[in-house]
């Protein structure tokens, strides 16, 4: 129940800027698309090509939607 519970949430904050925590990585970036299995995460540090991560939903230790734009 709160693995759908939470990848509604995150769904809601489709296009919003997130800071991912999973094991062994961290990143911030744009919630570009949520899917039954995985987040995908845009990163981009505003002057370089913009990379993307594929992050499975049930490894995010933690997620935060920073209140300033990326």
């Amino acid at each position: 129940m709160f693995a759908s519970t939470f990848r509604e949430e995150l769904a809601k904050r489709q296009g919003h800027a997130a800071i991912v925590r999973v094991f062994n990585y961290s990143g911030l970036g744009i919630l570009a698309l949520v899917s039954n299995d995985f987040i995908t995460l845009v990163e981009s540090d505003g002057y370089g090509p913009y990379e993307t991560q594929n992050i499975p939903i049930e490894t995010i230790q933690s997620i935060r939607f920073p209140a300033y734009p990326v």
